[in-house]
């Protein structure tokens, strides 16, 4: 008999269900391997033609080609190839075609656990002529410290590594592959073979994990005595061996405990994966004595709603600009910054649309530019050359509304005592009728009729003080043609009739007479 891994195939199209089952059990340790993931059962074809699985753990519902149809042509393609079934409670009508097909058996998503998976796994091996499990403990160590950072086990065993790792130190070094290079796998292949050079030449005991698909990382075990020297060799190597811009390795500060591997992982290595933004001319960032505080006050939005209302779009502006200051003082996360700068921009572009500003060309314009952005000195030029822009076209177009805007209250104050409307105004000034309207309620908290209303009240006070002319003839001289409306908005807006208001205003006058002459 051969002595051989079980090899694996999982084909499902949810991320969290292909994490959930890889780190359900200790694969390794059981005689198991994982060769390959796909997400549909089209990809899981070419695969399987390159990676020979022994057994394919499959989805019954996919896209493209559903788990039924893919079992189908395993079982005729493929008959070595053992299936088992993955299903909810309501696919069984599915899963008895896919049985009928030759799959092994079927496990329900639901309810899935540890010993069931690998329960299931070992009736497949059984239908596998002439192949043993074994079991391989580089990679079962890995599993296992693998698993611990991830969070799927509580604590660790320091002693299983007693003799895995005879150093002292620890570090955690690695990189986003992801994040740098995108698809592109020839970059990760590179920066596997570029570390994997440099630690083996300095005799660095290390394990390498690939982290949630996207993160290159590596457990280092060393002496105290080189401590010292690490990150400046690994600096050094990399300046020489490495071309891509984006390359952006983080290396932790020393550890001596494997026990510390989840705390180091999460607070001390993730968080700072995405700082490249910060530091343009590094190709290695040892997180000793950096901390990240994302703890900044939120950004004030009803202020900022409240200054896009009254118009005061320079104050707004000034407030994006001092928040973002203060962002980038605590190295806030770069997509955080980016999306919420974005999305401020553009509630600033909205207000501005109705000065005939083109808000979505410059939208698109200005999103576009701000995601091509990759290190914060061209974030910053951008940003303030974003803002130059905007503040040119307010100064512009919104200044020059305000200035119209006092000349139509200049108008009124002017002529409030001939027939006024809100239309004859806006056509005379060549303005906009509903901005105008807009304007009256929201500036002068009242609309036009009312604030027409108010200033002809006010003279009308001023007439009746006087005392030289009757209600009736006050009535015309400041605009009312209806001598019974104008007492009728006079009582509203001061609470007294024209009459009662003039008596009151002489009484009051002739009692400041006497205290005066009280006073000499």
């Amino acid at each position: 008999m051969s002595r051989n891994y079980c090899k694996v195939l999982i084909v499902e199209d949810e991320f969290i269900m292909r994490q959930g089952m890889k780190h359900m059990i200790e694969w390794e340790k059981e005689g198991f391997t994982i060769v390959g993931e796909a997400t549909n059962g089209e990809e899981a074809l070419k695969l399987i033609e390159v990676l020979k699985p022994n057994i394919v753990i499959s989805d019954i519902v996919m896209p493209i080609l559903n788990g039924v149809d893919f079992s189908k042509i395993i079982q005729k393609k493929y008959p070595d190839v053992q299936i088992i079934i993955l299903s909810s409670y309501d696919n069984f009508e599915y899963v008895k075609d896919t049985l009928l097909s030759g799959a092994v058996d079927y496990i329900l998503k639901p309810t899935l656990t540890p010993n069931q998976l690998l329960v299931t796994l070992k009736k497949a091996v059984d239908r596998i002529p002439g192949l043993e499990l074994v079991k391989n403990e580089d990679i079962y160590y890995s599993n296992i410290i693998e698993r611990y950072i991830l969070g799927f086990e509580d604590d660790i065993d320091s002693n299983k590594f007693f003799n895995i790792f005879p150093n002292t130190c620890f570090r955690l070094l690695g990189i986003n592959f992801k994040q740098s290079y995108g698809k592109n796998k020839e970059f990760l292949k590179q920066n596997k073979r570029l570390t994997e050079e440099f630690l083996i030449s300095n005799n660095y005991i290390f394990i390498r994990f690939i982290i949630n698909e996207e993160v290159l990382l590596y457990l280092i075990n060393y002496k105290i005595s080189e401590d010292k020297e690490i990150v400046s060799k690994f600096e050094k190597y990399l300046e020489k061996k490495v071309v891509q811009e984006n390359t952006f390795f983080v290396i932790t500060p020393k550890f001596n405990n494997i026990a510390k591997v989840n705390d180091k992982y999460n607070n001390e290595f993730s968080p700072y994966l995405s700082q490249k933004f910060y530091y343009k001319k590094k190709l290695i960032l040892d997180t000793e004595g950096i901390v990240l505080d994302d703890r900044i006050e939120k950004f004030d939005s009803s202020k900022y709603d409240y200054l896009l209302k009254r118009k005061d779009f320079v104050a707004a502006i000034n407030l994006i600009k001092s928040y973002i200051d203060k962002a980038i003082s605590v190295k806030m996360d770069e997509y955080k910054l980016k999306n919420l700068v974005k999305n401020l921009l553009y509630n600033l572009i909205v207000s501005l649309e109705s000065y005939d500003l083109e808000a979505e060309e410059l939208r698109q314009k200005y999103f576009k530019k701000i995601d091509k952005i990759s290190y914060l000195e061209e974030f910053e030029d951008e940003v303030n050359n974003i803002f130059l822009e905007l503040n040119e076209f307010i100064n512009k177009n919104v200044n020059l509304e305000e200035e119209r805007i006092n000349e139509i209250l200049e108008y009124i104050e002017e002529h409030y005592n001939k027939p006024l409307e809100l239309s004859d105004i806006a056509n005379a000034f060549n303005f906009n009728y509903y901005y105008l309207s807009y304007y009256f309620n929201n500036h002068c908290k009242e609309g036009f009729s009312e604030y027409l209303n108010r200033i002809r009240i006010e003279k009308a006070c001023d007439l009746l003080k006087e005392n030289k002319r009757y209600v009736s003839e006050i009535s015309s001289m400041i605009g009312y043609s209806d001598h019974s409306y104008f007492c009728r908005v006079f009582k509203k807006i001061t609470g007294h009739t024209p009459s009662s208001y003039r008596r009151q205003m002489h009484i009051q006058g002739v009692l400041d007479n006497e205290m005066e002459t009280k006073i000499k």
